[in-house]
């Protein structure tokens, strides 16, 4: 307590020499006819003075403030304060999407027959190749073993009648006939295994069962979707643009994507793909994007924001658009401005321009280097003295 009142007691005396020092300078001096540069120079030097004196001013008063002692300056409305930059401003325009799996396969079987079993249930993961239902074999396994059993026989018959043949015993035909019927036992068998293969249906992708369609037990035949396996390791965003906008859509280009159900989530990608038809029913035409989905949270269907620009502007006026307020006069910002050493604020109107993700661009009335006022404004009018807590 004691040390914060000495600091304060130096800067007072410091403070009120400096004062009395410059006034006791302008009293010494004459005031013969004075130049309009001498008068400006007059001016710069009393403001600056000024300037020091409300910086310590403030400065002791913060001390009184930490002591819990009333500062006696009037009680100014607290608000923040930004400086205003000149920045690059960039508008866009939002289209809708939704989420497709680049790899999506849906398994049914090449052979008619009954399904026996289902290996894998819904959202288990599989791999390409991997075994996920079969039907029943039991009739092709029976014919299997029944061509084998002939197979034997007619390997036996063709053997003797070779020898045979070699020692000019019996007839050519016989011989021939003998092999002929071997040859088309072996083919029957391997027709009847390649059917027996066919039974098995495989997965051709690695990816997750998304859905089953048949059950256990009922007939199939080729075509029949069995089940739909999905990869979500890449996905197609897919959205219809209005015609309107077709100059500002090339592929390539750079567009900003999120997601409702992930607000913190976004991505930057580029236009995979641009249609090249418009529908003629709705006036647009399809654009398309190709995005990595490494963490899997992104599923088909999902709806997804796309924001497409249309223009840039490297040195523009930007500020919030909350902070803007409307009245009969027009759209204006609150800015902080000192006056007689105190700061008030000062309700000036704008000329609004285009809005983009959440700011909007100031085309006339707002200068750089000002002070715009960011939180707080809504409790004031033209002139209210303010109190600066936070400057950004």
């Amino acid at each position: 307590m004691k040390t914060n009142i000495r600091i304060a007691t130096m800067l007072l005396k410091g403070s009120l020499f400096t004062l009395l020092f410059f006034g006791c300078q302008q009293g010494q001096q004459e005031q013969p006819e004075h130049s309009v540069d001498d008068i400006r120079q007059q001016i710069s030097q009393y403001r600056n003075t000024i300037s020091e004196l409300n910086q310590k001013i403030n400065a002791l008063e913060r001390i009184l403030e930490e002591e819990g002692a009333p500062t006696g300056r009037p009680n100014g409305i607290p608000v923040s304060t930004m400086p205003v930059k000149s920045q690059v401003f960039e508008n866009y325009f939002r289209v809708t999407g939704s989420l497709e799996a680049v790899n999506t396969s849906m398994i049914s079987p090449e052979i008619s027959g009954q399904l026996q079993r289902i290996y894998v249930n819904k959202g288990d993961a599989v791999e390409k190749g991997q075994v996920v239902a079969a039907l029943s074999t039991q009739v092709i396994e029976r014919n299997i073993e029944e061509v084998k059993s002939n197979l034997e026989f007619a390997q036996t018959v063709y053997e003797r009648q070779k020898r045979l043949w070699a020692q000019e015993i019996g007839s050519e035909i016989q011989y021939l006939e003998a092999g002929n019927n071997l040859k088309s036992l072996q083919n029957r068998l391997r027709t009847l295994e390649a059917q027996r293969e066919l039974a098995y249906m495989r997965s051709p992708i690695d990816g997750y069962v998304d859905e089953t369609f048949i059950k256990t037990g009922e007939l199939v035949v080729p075509g029949t979707p069995v089940m739909q396996i999905v990869n979500l390791d890449e996905l197609y965003v897919n959205a219809d643009v209005s015609e309107a906008f077709l100059r500002y859509v090339k592929k390539g280009e750079t567009v900003r994507l999120r997601f409702p159900a992930f607000p913190a989530m976004e991505i930057q990608t580029k236009i995979y793909r641009v249609g090249n038809v418009i529908n003629p029913e709705n006036r647009s035409f399809r654009m398309q994007l190709l995005i990595r989905n490494q963490d899997k949270l992104l599923k088909p269907n999902l709806m997804a924001n796309i924001s497409i620009r249309s223009f840039s502007v490297e040195d523009a006026i930007v500020v919030p658009t909350m902070l803007i307020g409307f009245d009969t006069q027009g759209h204006f910002v609150f800015t902080a401005r000192e006056r007689n050493g105190l700061m008030t604020a000062n309700k000036k109107y704008i000329t609004r321009g285009p809005d983009a993700e959440g700011k909007t661009m100031v085309e006339q009335g707002l200068y750089p280097g000002e002070l715009l006022i960011t939180r707080g404004q809504q409790r004031l009018s033209e002139g209210d003295l303010i109190r600066i807590i936070d400057s950004e």
